[in-house]
């Protein structure tokens, strides 16, 4: 069995008659019609609006609030030439923010420059230190983009001291704004703006545009890539912005962007909304996550092609180091994270970690695990990072209301950044506990997805694909249309890039249709097992390879169902995890006398030793690991069952435990010997700081040195025995214990599900 990730909703037709009316006018298939309508364009006036964006879709920029007031301000500094500085941002966003006011105050004649607040340095949104700065350097104005409306107290300061403040902003509204010359923001409070989803680049495109007194064309790239890499809904004027960004960028790419593509290998003719998100976007972002994002916005504002391709290049490079990182961090904080099987809420943390990619990481631990996430740098007795977070879990309000354990904090729902002081760690990770339960995250179902039609292999062709490309630029708000199809089987199945990602064969009933699945490469083994149903979810394709073009599935999502083993493997226990109706056999009696009465009709609960007692049953079970293999041997043996359901959860799997060297163990009883007298149960916490170990490591040293009578602990008081026999410590039974443990979940927990149907039929077999 192979479980969605996603509940599939497959929503009717809102209105069949406004589909038939769209398709008729604009010429478009029944399909497109219908996915327009159940979007919300059920009008032939709103669906022209969708369907040809344009400059006629742009609002006045005057409607912004302040937006007069702001035009006035800086018409006089340039009259009078004053110093303007443009305060910007280290992200995308806040990088084509920049370029794009900068450029045009220079068009205007002003004297201007620009400062992007370095991330390590400076932080997020105003800086009271560099404000200070600009202020004694003579600047005279200063317009922030893409921030400034959190910075009351900084601007208010510059304000008091005769510099002039407009702040142009779109991120979340505090109760009170700074007391700037104007505060051009589409959601202002005093505002009446039809549109309140701009970016930071929109807004600044907006300023722009009021000062040409024109829309300022020649900058729509940069307001397209601020919008994407955002993550802004791509709908009303977003969606013109982007569209007619995407053609300019296509047509005539400015040196800058032309330079970054090349390096990455990206053609002009296949550039799309996809090119931000995953080319140019990570690119301009790696430089604030590790280094100064100044360069990004010389690189977009450059006309000369030499400048703009070492800049390119240097840009590439980094972000080639940045995706070196966040493997490497990723590797480290996976390992952890199945440490953490039974917390809701995972908290990693290590030493040397780059701040600049811990967000990224977070994301990654979200994904590979359904979790929320929070990735941590500790340095000098403060954690410093980043959170991610999963629709059914609000992070900033569990957090919010424990500031006292927090050094700094500040996001929003599904995003936060954070800093802790080390010795809260595990007080913040009970807080985070009792919050998911406040908030019922183990209850929460999967996330919903909305399949546009259900279709065949045969469908997935030119004419298809051309039509849904109407529905473009695809992103938030505008989905990349989703299709359902029902497989007969699969075949070719092949993993690529190292094991990450998957390219297979599904066959229909219609013919066959290459699968790509990237970040899914773990279900090649699945994918080998027997299934009686499989689903696939995934958008359609274009793919062209030495002049060939054939259309695919971009795979989303699947579910398999009937496989003579059912893999209910899992690293967490939820209620979700005793939803279907099963016998479910507990080898942990401790794990049985908690769970058992959870668990209601028609599934039931039963200790092992109590199986026996059935002369059969229909889909057994096992929810945890045995003792050793002959218990689930004998089982296999003497309990026949319909079906298998290995569910082997292990809350702290011996086999992701590093196995101690001679210098661990040597460690440790050095620091017995130093420290005599060790109370335990006050002081453990200390003692894995001090030595800097993992607490399942110390506790199997320390029951290996009991059994080699190398200590003693005494009513929870450790302390060394002075001259111990010679004994060899891997022959202990403790070692020996965890040495078996580590064999038994490798291949009950850690193989694949071929390997493990394969193991339990052999098991079923063995003569007693």
């Amino acid at each position: 069995m192979i479980s969605p990730r996603y509940q599939w909703d497959f929503p009717a037709v809102a209105n069949e008659g406004a589909a038939k009316e769209i398709a008729e006018t604009f010429g478009v298939s029944d399909l497109v019609a219908k996915i327009l309508v159940n979007r919300g364009y059920d009008t032939v006036e709103s669906a022209n609006a969708f369907l040809r964006p344009g400059m006629d879709a742009l609002y006045d920029p005057f409607l912004l609030h302040d937006m007069d007031v702001a035009i006035e301000r800086i018409m006089t500094a340039i009259d009078n030439g004053e110093k303007i500085v443009v305060y910007g941002d280290y992200d995308v966003d806040g990088i084509t923010s920049t370029a794009i006011m900068t450029w045009a105050l220079e068009l205007m004649g002003a004297d201007v420059s620009y400062y992007v607040p370095n991330r390590f340095n400076d932080g997020y949104g105003p800086n009271m230190v560099q404000y200070q700065r600009l202020a004694s350097e003579g600047m005279q104005l200063l317009i922030t983009v893409d921030n400034g409306v959190s910075g009351r107290e900084e601007v208010n300061w510059l304000m008091a001291n005769g510099v002039d403040v407009i702040v142009t902003d779109h991120h979340e509204l505090p109760e009170q704004l700074p007391d700037a010359v104007a505060v051009v923001h589409p959601r202002h409070p005093e505002g009446n703006y039809p549109f309140g989803g701009l970016s930071g680049a929109g807004v600044a495109f907006k300023v722009a545009s009021a000062l040409l007194e024109e829309p300022a064309d020649e900058v729509m790239d940069l307001a397209a890539l601020g919008a994407v890499a955002d993550v802004m809904e791509l709908v009303d004027e977003n969606r013109a912005i982007v569209a007619m960004g995407l053609a300019n960028l296509k047509e005539d790419p400015r040196p800058g962007l032309a330079a970054l593509l090349e390096v990455a290998g990206t053609a002009q003719a296949d550039i799309d909304s996809m090119t931000i998100g995953f080319t140019i976007g990570p690119r301009l972002n790696a430089l604030g996550r590790m280094a100064d994002a100044t360069d990004g916005v010389r690189l977009l504002l450059s006309d000369d092609p030499e400048e703009a391709s070492e800049l390119a290049k240097r840009i590439d490079k980094l972000n080639r180091e940045r995706q070196d990182l966040v493997a490497s961090i990723s590797e480290e904080a996976l390992t952890q994270a199945a440490e953490l099987t039974t917390d809701p809420v995972l908290v990693v943390a290590g030493s040397g970690w780059h701040e600049g990619v811990l967000g990224i990481v977070a994301s990654k631990l979200v994904e590979a695990t359904g979790k929320p996430a929070i990735v941590l740098n500790n340095e000098d007795g403060q954690m410093k990072g980043s959170g991610r977070s999963v629709a059914a879990f609000d992070l900033f309000a569990a957090l919010d209301g424990h500031r006292d354990l927090l050094t700094a904090f500040g996001g929003h729902a599904s995003a936060a950044g954070m800093t802790i002081p080390t010795a809260n760690l595990q007080a913040v990770r009970d807080v985070l506990r009792e919050e998911a339960a406040n908030q019922q995250l183990a209850e929460a179902g999967l996330p919903e997805i909305r399949i546009a039609a259900e279709v065949t292999a045969k469908d997935f062709n030119r004419q298809n694909y051309e039509q849904l490309q109407v529905l473009a630029p695809f992103g938030e708000g505008n989905p990349e249309p989703l299709f359902a199809v029902n497989l007969a089987g699969v075949q070719n199945v092949k993993t690529m890039s190292e094991g990450k990602h998957l390219r297979f064969t599904a066959e229909t009933s219609a013919g066959t249709l290459p699968v790509v699945a990237f970040g899914r490469g773990p279900l090649a083994e699945d994918l080998s097992g027997r299934f009686e149903s499989i689903r696939l979810v995934g958008t359609m394709s274009e793919n062209s390879f030495r002049g060939d073009v054939s259309y695919q599935m971009m795979l989303t999502d699947i579910e398999a169902k009937g496989s003579s083993l059912l893999d209910w493997r899992t690293t967490r226990l939820t209620t979700q995890t005793f939803a279907n109706p099963a016998t479910y056999i507990f080898f942990n009696k401790k794990h049985y006398e908690q769970l058992a009465p959870t668990i209601k009709a028609p599934a039931e609960a039963l200790y092992w030793e109590d199986a026996f007692n059935r002369t059969s049953v229909g889909t057994m079970a096992f929810v945890d690991v045995p003792d050793d293999m002959s218990q689930l041997a004998d089982l296999l043996k003497f309990v026949p069952a319909g079906r298998l359901a290995p569910i082997f959860y292990a809350k702290t799997p011996a086999y992701l435990q590093k196995v101690p060297s001679k210098a661990d163990f040597a460690k440790v009883y050095k620091f017995a010997r130093s420290f005599q007298n060790i109370a335990l149960r006050t002081q453990y916490d200390a003692v894995l700081a001090h030595l800097g170990m993992e607490r399942s490591m110390l506790t199997l040293i320390l029951q290996v040195f009991l059994d080699a009578k190398f200590v003693t602990i005494v009513d929870g008081v450790l302390n060394a025995v002075p001259e111990p026999a010679p004994m060899a410590l891997e022959e202990t039974a403790s070692y020996q214990q965890f040495l078996a443990r580590r064999q038994l979940e490798e291949q009950l927990i850690y193989s694949s599900t071929s390997e493990l149907e394969s193991l339990l039929t052999n098991l079923s077999k063995q003569e007693s």
